[in-house]
């Protein structure tokens, strides 16, 4: 997978060119980071074995949880990740966000 560029020459706003341009940097510096994608997802109701996409063309190996919101408790099924698919376990309706991907010394 490789890293996003922002096009930040087309950004007329000195301080948000900046901003971009540190974010690149940022972006390029931080060993594994560029293998992860953020989301959000609502489930609406319990649920078993619950299919979310994640389109990254690979099996991912880690996921960061940044909330969970709702009735809901969640069980990240990792065994039964695959390459499009995460799967998850949940007790009711609720809105997850995390950052999905695989963490790579060196990269």
């Amino acid at each position: 997978m490789r890293l996003l560029k922002l096009i930040t020459h087309d950004v007329q706003d000195q301080v948000a060119q900046e901003n971009f341009v540190r974010l690149q940097d940022f972006l390029t510096a931080t060993p594994g980071l560029h293998n992860f994608r953020h989301m959000s997802v609502t489930i609406p109701q319990a649920a078993v074995n619950y299919k979310i996409p994640h389109k990254l063309g690979f099996i991912p190996l880690d996921i960061v949880q940044t909330s969970l919101t709702g009735a809901g408790a969640l069980t990240w099924n990792y065994a039964e990740f695959d390459r499009e698919f995460l799967d998850v376990t949940i007790t009711g309706a609720c809105v997850v966000r995390f950052f999905v991907g695989s963490h790579k010394e060196g990269v």
